[in-house]
Formats: structure tokens, C-alpha cells, sequence
């Protein structure tokens, strides 16, 4: 089944990364992030980190009203962690709005 988390960053700063952690792998549980999406911004560089991986580095307004969803197929063994954020290169410096869609099996 697929599920869906959303977070809110902190007030992005103008050349600077902001991170927060979405996701973690728990014990007797199988996550996969396979999906994620954000509002397209141009100047805006959506990360995602698992642990100290850097998994994905796009601008933002490559997710358009006709593909606003990028696909992933992230898995996450326990222990691990997901953080998800923007690389702001002079965009608005206003917080935002990521969310994630994961599937979880025993």
C-alpha cells in the first residue's frame, strides 16, 4: 500500500542548503521511497539525502503541472535515514512543502 508523508522546511536562505529528516527504516519493516514531489520554483534545488548519500539533485522546476511527481526507488534498510530539502539559489526565501510516497511491508 502506498502511504504518504509531508513536511514543512524551515525558512529557506538564499544559497544555502536546508535538510530535514522525512523518513527512517525501522526494524521488521521494508520501506522504499517511490516517489516525491514539491512545488516547481525556479533557483530551487530539491536533495535528497539517505544517510550521508546525496540521491537526488534537480531543480525543482523540472516537476511541472504535467509530471509533478518524480519517480524513485529508494530503499531503506534499518537504521537508515532519509533527509529531504532545497538547495536555494536565489529563489524566495519562504519555507515549503515536500512530501514523499513510500510502501511498507513486513
Amino acid at each position: 500500500m502506498l502511504k504518504w508523508k509531508r513536511i514543512t522546511t524551515a525558512t529557506l536562505t538564499s544559497g544555502a542548503e536546508t535538510l530535514a529528516e522525512i523518513l527512517a527504516g525501522l526494524a521488521g519493516k521494508n520501506r522504499r521511497i517511490v516517489k516525491i514531489v514539491t512545488a516547481p520554483l525556479a533557483d530551487m534545488y530539491l536533495r535528497v539525502y539517505r544517510d550521508a548519500d546525496q540521491i537526488v539533485d534537480v531543480q525543482t522546476i523540472a516537476m511541472t503541472t504535467a509530471a509533478p511527481l518524480l519517480v524513485m526507488d529508494l530503499a531503506l534498510q534499518e537504521g537508515q535515514t532519509v533527509k529531504v530539502g532545497f538547495y536555494n539559489d536565489g529563489a524566495v526565501t519562504t519555507a515549503k512543502q515536500i512530501a514523499i510516497g513510500y510502501e511498507e511491508s513486513e
